[in-house]
């Protein structure tokens, strides 16, 4: 932070490092919880239509906004709908009329009606499915839907260009159609005022709950893929390629069956996950630039959480706290940002975590930093990509993954291929098509200074590199 010293990182940081994230060719930002909250993780809001002011003003995000458009940087923000604050307002009043029984059943204006409030036991008690602290709102109320509307056209008009939509599988308990129906709700109600936006949900579950989901919005994230289970991170530590490229094809086929328009965001990790960087035992930085080539080279839209790209770590910890994984980015060498707040009272100092800051690693040509940069160039040179299909090509070495990536409109194919050993492997090209008239490398992307080579028949492939191919 360099605006007020307290390493929270504000509004006006951000602004101010739009130019390296262009520089890393990143197309837009995602901003966790802005919005006034009593906690640490601003999932508890208090008002959805004013900014903390540990981050700044509204000013300033209007400025944030003009800044990342001016550099063609998209900015979507945290919209936490399943439930409040119990601090606000709203349940404060909510809670007393129901307390005091100055409410009657059907009465949407009254703010008892806004939550789902019981008595138990003599006890005022309410469906709050995150803790006490946070409360369902009662999402059945017209009126509570309405404000929700004011809400998203309040930032919407401020020039958002999309919203991520916090604990979608929590709208209704144990009512999974009527989730996904109030999701599908709410991007119709987004999309009514800016046709463009995106909407990206987080449904934390298993793929199939995660398919029901795109019945109602076009984007949700990838956890099966993600985290250091995940498919993408396991196989590559166990080199099965193969297994890799299967659950990719099954992962976008499936969500493109049920819509059309999905939009897969796959990532690697996010804030209520230790970090990648320390996922990996063995040659983790070529295995890190590895992920990155896997997960930023599909279809969709890959989420990149800040600190992945310079190597950041931070696990849970032993309090079980999420706030080590959220530790402030590092800019600069020397810059010594930390935190003292961790609820074990230890400083967490990230100068002994990593070597350099993300400016510094800029410069260095082989960075993880610049491997981030040249798959993410790599990627923004296929514009029809977000859209495209993926299919496995069957290769009978398991240690590639191989995939067929093609357009929607069938007009245009790449081949993507992922060694995920630690020695270089021969592919025959006759595996990728049999009547084709030729191969080229379009992009050799090597952890290492070892590059690829093509000859008519076969494929050199460096360890833990990848290769995009195209048809002559």
């Amino acid at each position: 932070d360099e605006t007020d010293d307290d390493c929270n990182g504000d509004i006006k940081v951000v602004t101010g490092k739009i130019e390296y994230l262009q520089e890393l060719v990143i197309g837009g930002i995602w901003l966790m919880p802005i919005h006034p909250s009593p906690s640490y993780h601003g999932y508890d809001v208090t008002d959805y239509k004013a900014i903390n002011e540990d981050y700044g003003t509204l000013d300033d995000f209007d400025e944030l906004i003009e800044v990342a458009h001016d550099h063609n940087i998209d900015v979507i923000i945290d919209l936490v709908i399943n439930h409040s604050a119990r601090a606000h307002p709203w349940f404060t009043e909510g809670y007393n009329n129901f307390r005091n029984g100055l409410f009657t059943a059907g009465d949407n204006a009254n703010k008892a009606n806004w939550y789902n409030f019981y008595w138990d036991g003599g006890q005022v008690k309410y469906e709050a499915g995150f803790g006490d602290g946070m409360p369902d709102l009662n999402l059945e109320n017209p009126l509570v839907r309405a404000e929700i509307q004011s809400i998203a056209n309040f930032w919407l008009d401020r020039g958002v260009d999309g919203f991520r939509l916090d604990a979608v599988t929590y709208y209704y308990t144990n009512d999974p159609a009527k989730s996904v129906s109030f999701a599908g709700w709410f991007e119709g109600v987004v999309r009514a005022k800016n046709p463009n936006a995106y909407i990206v949900g987080e449904a934390w579950r298993d793929q199939g709950t995660i398919n029901t989901f795109y019945a109602g919005i076009d984007s949700l994230f990838n956890f099966p893929g993600a985290n250091s289970g995940g498919y993408i991170i396991d196989n590559i530590t166990s080199k099965v390629g193969s297994t890799l490229a299967f659950q990719l094809a099954k992962t976008y086929r499936e969500a493109q069956a049920i819509n059309e328009d999905a939009l897969v965001a796959t990532f690697l990790t996010n804030h209520d996950m230790d970090r990648s960087a320390q996922m990996f035992i063995f040659d983790q930085e070529l295995r890190q630039k590895l992920a990155a080539s896997i997960y930023l080279l599909t279809p969709g839209v890959p989420f990149l959480y800040y600190g992945e790209e310079i190597g950041l770590k931070g696990t849970r910890g032993s309090a079980q706290t999420d706030a080590n994984r959220r530790l402030p980015m590092q800019w600069q060498k020397n810059l010594d940002p930390w935190r003292t707040d961790v609820p074990d009272g230890t400083t967490y100092n990230m100068t002994n975590q990593i070597r350099e800051g993300a400016f510094d690693l800029l410069e260095v040509p082989f960075s993880l930093t610049n491997h981030y940069k040249k798959v993410l160039s790599v990627r923004n040179s296929y514009e029809w990509m977000n859209y495209a299909t993926i299919e496995q090509i069957v290769i009978p070495n398991n240690v590639i993954a191989g995939l067929k990536i093609t357009s929607r409109d069938e007009a245009n194919t790449i081949y993507v291929l992922h060694n995920v050993d630690n020695v270089e492997h021969e592919i025959e090209l006759s595996r990728l098509k049999d009547d084709a008239d030729g191969f080229t490398i379009a992009h050799d992307i090597f952890t290492s200074q070892i590059r690829a080579t093509i000859t008519k028949e076969v494929l050199t492939l460096g360890a833990y590199s990848s290769v995009v191919i195209e048809e002559r």
